[in-house]
């Protein structure tokens, strides 16, 4: 489809369309002006030397429409410009009374510039919708009204996309059954233990009493070097102070009842 101009006196034109739930509101005429805005999200910071941008990609998209419902445009009694206007208000009003405490309506605002061929879920932004009447033209309305864009109206909502991945896709650990392979792994071998893989190895749990001989005091050969101990134990005579002259010289024991 090729886009019309918005309005040339004799073309007939494609028009505007609001809709939430099942009610609609069609425009008698296209707006006068319609303004799209897609602000980017950077800031510059200024130092002695340099300017350092920083970039958080694209912020909320917007479009403003403006205009009037005309006098009378097509002839007919229910696109006169006055009913078209209250018709918009409470069209409007509606939408708005739905939401509130911090939550969106729940049912999606659409703007359809079938013109353009261009349609988006949207939102009201805090600038929110204005009417006005001038004196050069008091039989007409004019409106103001600028919405946020939050996706196209083919999309669907962010709570309706489901996302069945669970976990990390790419494991640290090389070797993993998922994620990419690295230091030449075989993927046909990370489907589960074999002989060659050290993760099979049965490890006997830790022992307090005694340590482990195979997690302590080895060299690199594997050959335990000295008598196997429990790091954890304290000193012997470091206990034995303890329970003696240390241990009533910060209070612990108190006289012989120690």
């Amino acid at each position: 489809m090729i886009p019309m101009p918005i309005s040339d006196g004799k073309n007939h034109l494609k028009r505007i369309a609001f809709q939430f739930g099942d009610r609609f509101f069609r425009f008698a005429i296209n707006p006068e002006n319609m303004e799209y805005a897609r602000p980017h999200r950077s800031t510059a910071v200024k130092t002695k030397s340099r300017i350092v941008i920083e970039d958080f990609q694209s912020d909320v998209p917007s479009v403003t429409i403006s205009g009037t419902t005309g006098f009378n445009p097509t002839g007919k009694s229910s696109d006169r410009g006055i009913k078209k206007i209250a018709e918009m208000k409470k069209f409007l009003a509606d939408y708005g009374e739905m939401g509130g405490n911090g939550k969106m309506p729940a049912e999606d605002f659409y703007f359809y510039d079938f013109t353009n061929d261009e349609s988006y879920v949207v939102a009201f932004s805090p600038d929110g919708v204005t009417y006005t009447q001038d004196v050069s033209s008091p039989l007409t309305h004019r409106y103001q009204i600028k919405f946020y864009i939050l996706r196209k109206a083919s999309q669907p909502a962010d709570e309706s996309i489901v996302d069945p991945e669970i976990g990390n896709r790419y494991p640290s650990v090389p070797g993993g059954v998922i994620g990419p392979q690295q230091n030449g792994d075989n993927p046909s071998s990370s489907r589960g233990p074999s002989s060659s893989d050290p993760r099979s190895d049965s490890v006997t749990p830790y022992d307090p009493s005694s340590g482990n001989s195979k997690i302590y005091n080895k060299d690199t050969s594997g050959t335990s070097k000295h008598r196997v101990i429990n790091p954890q134990a304290p000193d012997p005579t470091s206990y034995a102070y303890g329970r003696t002259g240390l241990g009533y010289t910060i209070g612990y024991y108190q006289g012989g009842n120690g």
